[in-house]
């Protein structure tokens, strides 16, 4: 990486955009951490935990790479799903050059429609594409991975083919290199210090999500959304005032719990990122509230920043 580096100095600056993209669940939000250095996307077990694109920014020598993590690709149904993929769309044609993610697991029992579907949108895009097959850490010997790597090389012409895993690091950095080597001459988008460009509300929101996506059960999470209503100062601690939506009362008994232990969890997890995040004491003020439709209502969407 030095050796690229250094040759990059010499002739300027090279930066761009680097869509982040492939089905939901396959580790896009968790590589775009692990390249950036810093969490600046929510991650969850649960599919669809990205809902807009999230930009990370990467300053190296003589590089500035800006990631966007975007929604997992898929059928649209409904208009949250619609919006998400067209915030795909967008990326795509927008960007410099395209990672695209495959999970090692599913693709070792074939590669499937939506696999092929994401794929041709990459590669019709006509813009330097590196395939990534990530989470080749869990399956059975190395070699395991020699067919998928096969698969997928027939799906488009990729500059690359990297087996990693983003949630260890493995191969990251090569990745990161040729990522580098693809990138044009450009200007600093961002400043040096600069990590992501989501505004604070949105990120505060997300960590919230986060954490009642991995804390809620059943059909509950994908219906759950986040607003921050309010972010006050007093004295030496920050007041952070957030409502949960939910689609239905029968949901709202569920992110409350039993004697409000579930949203008190919620709070308690969400809080320590938030304190991270701010630096400074937090008191979150958590409510929830049923706003019926909301995933198809375009207004809502917008207030959310989706």
């Amino acid at each position: 990486m030095e050796e690229i580096a250094r040759g990059v100095e010499s002739n300027g600056l090279r930066s761009g955009f680097i869509a982040v993209v492939g089905r939901p669940n396959v580790g896009k939000s968790t590589l775009v951490n692990r390249l950036v250095g810093r969490k600046v996307s929510i991650t969850s077990s649960r599919p669809q935990t990205t809902r807009s694109p999230i930009r990370g920014v990467r300053n190296g020598p003589g590089y500035q790479a800006i990631f966007v993590d975007t929604p997992g690709s898929q059928k649209p149904r409904d208009t949250l799903r619609a919006r998400m993929q067209e915030q795909v769309l967008d990326s795509l044609s927008e960007s410099d050059v395209i990672l695209l993610l495959f999970d090692a697991m599913q693709a070792s029992e074939g590669l499937g429609r939506g696999d092929r579907y994401v794929a041709r949108l990459v590669a019709g895009s006509g813009t330097p594409s590196i395939v990534s097959i990530n989470k080749t850490d869990l399956l059975p010997t190395r070699e395991s991975a020699l067919p998928i790597v096969d698969a997928v090389s027939e799906l488009g012409e990729w500059a690359d083919v990297f087996q990693i895993s983003a949630s260890n690091g493995t191969n990251v950095e090569p990745l990161m290199e040729s990522v580098v080597e693809l990138l044009p001459r450009g200007p600093r988008y961002f400043p040096e210090g600069m990590v992501t460009d989501y505004p604070e509300s949105l990120i505060l929101a997300e960590y919230v999500r986060e954490k009642a996506l991995n804390v809620l059960r059943e059909e509950v999470p994908h219906a759950v959304a986040v607003e921050i209503e309010d972010v006050e100062t007093k004295q030496n601690v920050t007041v952070v005032y957030a409502v949960i939506h939910v689609e239905r009362a029968t949901q709202r008994m569920i992110v409350l719990g039993k004697g409000g232990r579930t949203i008190k969890q919620i709070g308690t997890e969400a809080r320590r990122d938030v304190e991270r995040l701010l630096g400074t004491r937090i008191y979150l003020d958590l409510k929830v509230k049923v706003s019926q439709g909301w995933r198809s209502d375009r207004k809502f969407l917008e207030r959310l920043g989706l």
